[in-house]
């Protein structure tokens, strides 16, 4: 007899596996700071060792704001003060972090809260992010007029320098008489006893007095740096409207040779820095709810070939504000049309996986009036294309709790990749309810899901929502 076949049946593809975490320690359960802007730092040598940061002082009220820790990949986490200076409403001012590759070592680009000058800018390193020794100061520079200090580290795996830990910071340093204020603070051997920092500008072109805020290098391991900044070419400022550039930069060897930075040439002009975009309107005084507006920018460079690095950036449309998002295939050279835009969606995150997939992670308003909501979402596309899949990691209240300081949620909040696997954070209203938070969430601090209320360390006092960063870890299947 003849078997009849079985008709096969088809299956799902293995979900992703989401993590979710409200970052603030349960000792902490009464606070209710506006705990915005942060960022994470993932070892690769080690993923279960995550450092991370945000606008927030320190709970003792010392000389050193605190970093957040997590030695067992970001399910639980302390505070840490290691940093020099603290604000007692946000610790530091603005502050990136980043591991060497193999090095272990942590890096850090602060703005230095002192009496004098809000926009001193300080690298640090620590060899232990865990221990209670504060943070060695490579690079003091208290000259002001600095913005937005965002570093990336790696540690070079072959050749003379084999071993060396490099370090790239992107900042703006807009006291320059000249005007072209995009700069890159480099050192090819970050973990020395006294490492020597260099500056480069990366700006090759008339501005109206500086460059935007935001400076962000992107590194590769075969030694490939780029770099994207917001290039101004006009600013108003009565009214914070301009008028600005997106500009890639490239280094083919490190930062190594004479003049880093710029080997990457407009075809246009010949000058250095592709202009992927001109003519991107921004403006400072506007708002999307309580968050303000401005320039966003994001750079990532696929592990697996340096040729393939994604740009997402922002732009003014009237009463849109637009994301969105780019890839070029050819080192910087020439650049697609959108990939994927959202309307007033911004802190755009870029990072590629080891597999070669894309994520970007961005805060998106919905509704209006009191039903404004920040959707915060990661979506993802494999290296081949094919369809995007996205991941709504948070929808939360937008109109409360209310604003204490600019920038409500943040200038940017962070993406990036360890193997297969994508890991972020993002700040958002965190009131315990099961509905914001769609793949679930596990807050450390005290909350009553049942009744969406925060309770203090007694875990019987109500507390009033604030602004807390969220740790997530996306593992792929």
């Amino acid at each position: 007899m003849r078997k009849r076949a079985r008709r096969a049946r088809g299956r799902r593809a293995p979900a992703a596996t989401v993590l979710v975490v409200n970052m603030i320690p349960k000792s902490l359960s009464g606070e209710e700071h506006q705990d915005s802007e942060p960022t994470i730092a993932v070892n690769p040598s080690d993923p279960s060792q995550i450092a991370g940061s945000a606008f927030t002082p320190d709970p003792g009220g010392g000389p050193r704001a605190p970093i957040y820790v997590s030695t067992d990949g970001g399910r639980t986490w302390r505070l840490n003060s290691i940093v020099p200076g603290n604000d007692p409403g946000s610790g530091t001012n603005d502050i990136t972090l980043h591991f060497g590759g193999t090095s272990n070592v942590l890096y850090a680009g602060i703005l230095r809260p002192t009496s004098s000058d809000d926009t001193r800018l300080n690298v640090l390193r620590a060899t232990d992010y865990t221990a209670p020794a504060p943070m060695t100061v490579l690079l003091d520079r208290s000259s002001g007029g600095i913005d937005q200090p965002y570093v990336r580290a790696t540690t070079v795996a072959s050749g003379p320098d084999k071993g060396k830990d490099r370090v790239y910071v992107g900042d703006n340093y807009s006291t320059l008489a000249s005007g072209r204020t995009a700069t890159i603070d480099q050192s090819l051997d970050a973990a020395a006893r006294r490492p020597v920092f260099k500056s480069v500008r990366i700006e090759s072109r008339a501005t109206p007095g500086q460059d935007g805020p935001p400076v962000r290098p992107a590194v590769h391991a075969d030694g490939t740096v780029y770099a994207v900044f917001h290039a101004w070419r006009t600013f108003n400022d009565r009214t914070g409207a301009g008028v600005a550039d997106i500009v890639v930069v490239r280094d083919d060897h490190g930062g190594t040779g004479v003049a880093p930075l710029t080997d990457l040439i407009d075809v246009a002009d010949g000058k250095v820095g592709v202009r992927v975009v001109q003519g991107a309107k921004f403006n400072f005084d506007g708002f999307l709810g309580l968050q303000r507006t401005g320039g966003d920018v994001s750079l990532a460079v696929d592990p697996t070939d340096s040729d393939r690095v994604y740009l997402a950036y922002n732009d003014d449309q009237g009463p849109i504000y637009m994301l969105h998002l780019l890839r070029s295939t050819d080192r910087g050279r020439t650049w697609s049309s959108d990939l994927r835009t959202h309307q007033n969606a911004l802190n755009p995150a870029v990072a590629v996986n080891s597999n070669g997939t894309v994520g970007l992670l961005y805060q998106r308003l919905t509704g209006t009036g009191a039903a404004e909501r920040w959707v915060t979402t990661l979506e993802t596309q494999n290296q081949h294309g094919g369809p995007w899949h996205s991941l709504v990691l948070a929808t939360t209240p937008a109109s409360t709790p209310a604003k204490e300081f600019d920038p409500y949620l943040g200038d940017y909040d962070y993406l990036t990749a360890v193997g297969k696997d994508f890991y972020g954070v993002f700040s958002a209203n965190n009131t315990p309810r099961k509905s914001n938070f769609p793949h679930g969430v596990t807050f450390q601090r005290n909350a009553n899901f049942a009744t969406g209320t925060l309770l203090d360390v007694d875990n019987v006092t109500p507390v009033k929502p604030s602004i807390d960063p969220f740790f997530f870890k996306v593992t792929s299947p």
